[in-house]
């Protein structure tokens, strides 16, 4: 049963424990008791909002499309510019030609969303419905056999992006196939993976450990010209938090000058290290990402949930979720009084 907090003057945020959010969770843990941090898994964030055990909370974008209840509290959250290793296909096998074929087949998808002209249509759906029509007219895969990957089911928007780009470079009958292997993720007989998602943390730590790897933010980027949001700060329409809207913007826009300037502040006095017991460059991380959203990155946001929403099969019904979008379109001329 879904239980409303307390009422007090402390504001509590919950956070995924990934290191992409340790600059942001850094910061708002100085400002307490008028910030209560909370960390957790993907999964758990998302419990803690729905279950309105925090006012606030970091989750995956996702979320916006799989709960009605769920809004864009501020234009804040975790924003990839470039790749980073935090999200990719990591390649168990060698598999020739591979990574050409992707090349092509993102240069043809990029061709076919500025064709569509995402970035300055004001009908958006319109757009992207246009877009997809044409990329049912791209030619079938050039490769021997299409490459079997090992998804991530959860509730992160990386699980989402890794299917929906599956699609787009592979095609329908690819993906179904894959569909058919079950949430199990279990190849059939004769059949081997070739591929597997990693995200995040295990992201990081895992990438020595992979012939080569293809970024999913640089693909994401490569193919509508823009960055990729994981996240973003979300509440819900039950919520009656605090007025503090101005000070969690304040701390966010600190926190993001600050790791881009001096990351090292952030490090924890523990660097986490790779398989292979290498050191892992967060500072590196952190450079490529950003905290507040732009324009451009809410445009993006509202292109991937587009894209995104037809692979959810518990998302939200058609006609809410078109009309929370348009909400979402009419805000983004007046993002910057969302941080006033």
């Amino acid at each position: 049963m879904k239980m409303p907090l307390e009422r007090t003057d402390q504001t509590i945020v919950a956070c995924q424990n990934y290191w992409s959010f340790l600059p942001l969770s850094t910061e708002l843990e100085k400002y307490g008791p008028r910030f209560g941090m909370v960390r957790d898994d993907c999964a758990g964030v998302y419990r803690r909002l729905d279950q309105g055990e925090v006012h606030f909370a970091f989750c995956s974008t996702i979320s916006l499309a799989r709960n009605a209840d769920f809004e864009m509290a501020l234009p804040v959250g975790v924003v990839h510019e470039s790749s980073n290793g935090l999200a990719y296909w990591g390649l168990i096998h060698s598999l020739p030609g591979f990574k050409d074929y992707v090349g092509e087949r993102i240069q043809a998808l990029r061709d076919i969303f500025r064709w569509a002209q995402l970035s300055r249509t004001d009908n958006l759906k319109q757009a992207l419905q246009a877009a997809i029509d044409e990329v049912q007219n791209l030619p079938r895969p050039r490769l021997e056999s299409v490459p079997l990957i090992r998804f991530n089911n959860g509730y992160t928007s990386w699980s989402v992006l890794s299917r929906l780009m599956y699609k787009l470079l592979f095609g329908s009958e690819a993906f179904e196939t894959m569909l058919r292997l079950g949430s199990s993720n279990v190849p059939g007989e004769g059949q081997e993976f070739q591929m597997e998602l990693k995200v995040e943390n295990e992201a990081l730590q895992r990438r020595c450990s992979y012939r080569s790897v293809i970024d999913l933010a640089d693909l994401w980027r490569s193919m509508t010209g823009m960055p990729f949001v994981s996240s973003i700060l979300q509440k819900t329409r039950r919520c009656q938090a605090q007025n503090c809207r101005s000070s969690l913007a304040g701390i966010t826009e600190l926190a993001e000058m600050r790791m881009q300037v001096e990351p090292c502040n952030y490090l924890p006095d523990m660097l986490p290290c790779n398989t292979q017991q290498q050191t892992i460059d967060l500072c590196g991380v952190w450079r490529s990402l950003s905290y507040r959203l732009t324009a451009e990155d809410l445009r993006s946001l509202l292109v991937f949930l587009y894209l995104a929403k037809p692979l959810e099969k518990k998302g939200l019904e058609d006609e809410a979720f078109t009309l929370k979008m348009l909400r979402w379109q009419q805000r983004e001329a007046g993002l910057p009084s969302l941080m006033a």
